[in-house]
Formats: structure tokens, sequence, C-alpha cells
């Protein structure tokens, strides 16, 4: 439970998720014993706790200056009040500059290792304290990570071994600091399992960069004893074993190692998935189905067993008619540049045609489905009399427009047709400069709210598309678009805008009052209102695609009465 907030509050939680997949924070806590049931230690310690719970409160409320005279008393606990220290130390990178922020922390870390013995939990706490400053482990001086490894076979050593390695700078550096928690830790005396799969998920990335890291035969045990951990963690935290056989695969996949291994690692999950078959829905159950059938038809295709693998492709292919993002993101683009491939080896070239055009006149295009539009042509041409591989091209094109058209006016349909019909709460928000806006001013024009915030990464990724949607409308008086900046503080709006360059107003929310009156659950979340000042769509996430669904959106209020 305490490693969970730690991660949390270290910005390293995205990380270990990359490993654990679906799992998620409440079934992380839920490995813990029941929150309520403390230890008299705990009980003991409630008053400690109370002083890092008030900073936390004020913080939440936008009350930062307040917040921050509270955690002054911190300086003074003795014993040291581990807890507020950290809530306090991640208030001073909120509230001041970098320079500041490091010149605070790094003099009240000083003072508190004179001052205090050198305890593990007291080690534990100053090495997160310089986590939390720009550059994360590079700050961590080689001193504490000496004394952090004096206590073999425990989070404090684990957490050595991986700021060492995520500091160094030379990737043969960083494969020696993960080797050696693989070497000197098991999954089974491991004290946190994720940190574990971090480090051969982190080994294995270094592969991919560099493959002179490792030989095929290394890779080839590196990939088995992952398999072994995966399942020794899925087995502790009751998580679906055919996950870590669907990761596994996809790393030898991903570096064309022991395919024969990776069919063997597939008919396991196959057996595992029917022994747990009562524990997923049917609809559930028929998707993983699907997934494991699409690995094999990408192993195939890996074999250049190229029958096999275009039927089973074609046996496994995605409902691409789901949603927009399905239809139009990086995986469905690959996915169509297979079949076509698949469909090219066997002479079927009016279906390799077919989805080689859908690879390659996507937004965004698959590099390999000119080249293999080309080939077909030249097939084609052979067999029949053609014009040139310019109007071949054309006339594909075409036809691949009317398809997308009629795919994009059913999404588009499914978007404006379901409005929510709200009265939209007003609010009065001031931006950098102090400049004041609020809703109620901009009656008569549709708004577009984009709540989002600096530390989030699908915020940041829907940046560019927000900003293909300014585009669109820029010329257009009818429309506003500002940005909601969700709880941080002007140093880091500051920072962003910097960074980002919104042409748009950025308010900022410090009070977060927008995520209580939208029930927003998740950012970034985007929220439509129309002329008449009602609350008639919005979208949570950042899987649009050029502008869209946002365009239609204000499109379709734009033409209300």
């Amino acid at each position: 439970m305490k490693l969970l907030s730690r991660m949390i509050r270290g910005g390293l939680l995205l990380c270990c998720l990359s490993v654990l997949g679906a799992l998620s924070c409440t079934q992380l806590i839920k490995q813990d014993a029941p929150i309520e049931a403390f230890t008299a230690a705990e009980k003991e310690n409630r008053k400690t706790q109370d002083l890092a719970t008030q900073i936390e409160t004020h913080r939440k409320l936008g009350e930062f200056d307040k917040a921050f005279e509270i955690s002054k008393r911190v300086l003074k606990s003795d014993p040291p009040d581990l807890e507020a220290y950290d809530s306090r130390w991640r208030l001073i990178t909120k509230m001041f500059s970098e320079a500041d922020a490091k010149k605070r922390i790094n003099s009240e870390i000083q003072a508190l290792l004179r001052t205090h013995p050198e305890t593990p939990e007291v080690l534990d706490a100053v090495h997160w304290g310089y986590r939390l400053l720009p550059g994360g482990a590079k700050n961590v001086p080689s001193s504490l990570f000496d004394k952090m490894l004096q206590y073999p076979k425990t989070e404090l050593h684990l957490l050595a071994l991986l700021g060492l390695a995520e500091r160094s700078e030379e990737a043969s550096q960083r494969w020696h600091y993960y080797q050696r928690v693989i070497n000197e830790f098991t999954s089974s005396d491991v004290p946190e399992l994720s940190w574990y799969l971090l480090a051969y998920e982190e080994i294995l990335w270094l592969a991919e960069e560099d493959c002179s890291l490792v030989s095929d035969d290394t890779l080839d045990k590196l990939i088995d004893r992952y398999l072994k951990a995966h399942l020794f963690f899925c087995q502790k935290t009751q998580q679906y074993f055919g996950y870590a056989y669907i990761e596994a695969v996809k790393y030898r996949l991903k570096f064309n190692n022991r395919l024969d291994k990776a069919l063997e690692t597939l008919g396991r999950a196959e057996i595992r998935l029917g022994e747990e078959e009562q524990t997923w829905s049917k609809g559930s159950l028929k998707e993983k189905q699907k997934d494991l059938s699409r690995l094999r038809a990408e192993i195939y295709l890996q074999q250049e067993r190229w029958k096999e693998a275009h039927e089973g492709l074609l046996a496994s292919t995605p409902d691409f008619s789901e949603s927009l993002w399905v239809r139009f993101n990086e995986r469905a683009i690959n996915y169509f540049w297979m079949l076509g491939q698949s469909a090219e080896k066997i002479g079927e070239w009016e279906i390799a045609r077919r989805y080689y055009a859908d690879a390659h006149f996507a937004p965004k295009p698959h590099v390999e489905a000119h080249a293999g539009l080309e080939r077909v042509y030249h097939q084609i041409e052979r067999e029949q009399t053609t014009d040139t591989f310019e109007a071949f091209l054309k006339n594909t094109e075409a036809e691949y427009r009317i398809r997308e058209a009629a795919d994009l006016d059913k999404f588009r349909q499914e978007f404006i047709t379901n409005r929510l019909n709200q009265k939209a709460t007003d609010f009065r928000l001031e931006t950098l400069e102090g400049e004041t806006y609020s809703l109620s001013a901009m009656a008569g024009k549709v708004v577009l709210l984009d709540v989002g915030a600096s530390w989030c990464g699908p915020c940041n990724m829907s940046i560019p598309e927000v900003k293909t949607v300014y585009e669109q409308f820029r010329e257009n008086d009818d429309v506003v678009i500002w940005g909601i900046n969700d709880g941080e503080t002007p140093e880091q709006v500051r920072k962003s805008l910097d960074e980002h360059q919104q042409p748009w107003p950025v308010l900022l929310d410090r009070n977060q009052q927008l995520r209580k009156a939208y029930q927003i659950k998740g950012i970034p979340f985007f929220i439509l209102v129309d002329k008449v000042g009602n609350w008639q769509y919005s979208f949570l996430g950042s899987h649009l695609v050029n502008g869209q669904p946002l365009i239609w959106m204000i499109e379709a209020l734009l033409s209300d009465e």
C-alpha cells in the first residue's frame, strides 16, 4: 500500500502499468490487508498522518498558500513525520519554480538527514523527495543509493537498483542494473512484484533499441524467465493468466525469436482460457479468443505461411465499424497492411489492393503500403490491359474514399444524434494574466472546453488534434475554444503553455469546480455547450482523428436555429 502511494506521488505508476496491462489501481490496493484493519502502530501514527492529510486537503481545494503554511509544522516534527514531508515537498514542486523548488527541497533533505537517524524509512522518504524534482533519479546522490543498497532483499535495495538504471546514460549500464534486479531477486522473494516485472520489461525494451546487447539464445531465455515471473504475478494477484502468455508471445514476435515457442505458448494460453471460461462473459471470452487467433496469424505471417496467415487474419479481423478510433488508429492501419501482404502472397490481387489502399490512404498511412500497391499494379497489368500506375492509384483512392466516407458518415451520425440537453453550469475563471472569463458571457456562441492538466500524457497527446479543431474554426466568431487546467498552480500551467503553445485561452480551475459540476471522471475531457447555454456533448480521452469527433459536434451545434 505504501509503495503504491509512492509510485503515484513519484509519477512512476504509468511505467508500472505498461507491465501490468489491465491491472487497475483498485486491484493493486486489494492485494493488501483491508484498509480499516489498522495495526496498533498505525493507530498510534494516525495523529502524524493527519498533518499530511490536512496538506493534501487544502492542496486539492486549490488553497496552496494555506497548505504551505500548515506544512511548515513538519519541519519541527520529532520523530519526523515522513508522510507530511512527502506532501510538503510535492506542494513545493507545484508552487515554486524548478530552481527555487530544488533549493528548498535539497535544504530540507539535508536538515532531515543531519537531525535524525538514517533509518530505512528516512532513506526511503529522502529518495522520493529527490525524485520529485525535474530529472527524477538523476537528482539522487550516489551516496544515498549506496546507503539504500546496504539493505539487501528489501524494497529499498530494489528501488536503488532501479534508480541507478534510470539515471544511467549508457544502455549497457541500464542493462547491468536491470539484470541485477532480475539476478538478485526472484519472483518469490521480491518485495514488490510490479517492480520486478518492470525490470524485465525495461531490459526487453533495451534489447529492442540495441540488438547488440543480447544474443538470440539469451533473449530466448530472458523471455522464458519473464513469462515465468509474470505467471507468478498473475497467481498472486488473481489476474487472467492468459495476459502473461500473450505478452510473452508479443515479445517473441517483436524480436522474431523462437516462433515455434510462441505457438506453443499460444497453445497453453488457449488451454488456460478454456479453464477460466466460467469467469468471463460471452463477449469478453470471444474477444480473448480472437486476440489469440490474431497472434497466431501474425506468427504465420512471420513464418511466411501465407495462406494460413491470410485465413487467420480474416477470421479474427477486428470490428472496424465499432468506432472512429478503431477504424483509423495505427494498429488498424498495420492490420490492413498485414491483410494486404498475406493476400498478395497468395495471389489474391484485388483483395490485396483493397487492404493496401486502406493502409495507404488512411490519415496516418503505413510506410510500406504504397510499395505494396505498386506490386499489385504490376501483377494486374500482366493479366489485363490497364492504365498507368498513376491512373491505377487514382482509381484505387477513389474507391477508398467512397468506403471512408460511408464509415465517417456512420460515426458522425452516432456522435451528433446523442445529445445530453442539460443546462451547463456557469463558472468564472482567470488566465495567468488575470483575465476573467465566464461561460454565461458566451451566450450565442458554441463553446468547446478542453479540461486537462500538464502531468496528463493523453492530454498533451490530444493538443495537436485540438489545434486542428482550432484552425478549422479560427475565423468563425460563433465558436469559442478554452482550455481548462484542472487544479494546477500557475507555475505548472506557465511551463506547459511554453512547451505546447496553445493559441486558445487556458483558464485556471484551481479548485477543480468543473470536475465537480460536470462529474468528470478522467481527463482529457471535452465539453461542448450550445448557443443557448446547454451542455450537449462530451468526449473523454485522447482518441481523436483529424479533430473528429469534435469538429462534427461543433458543426452540428452551429447548425441549430
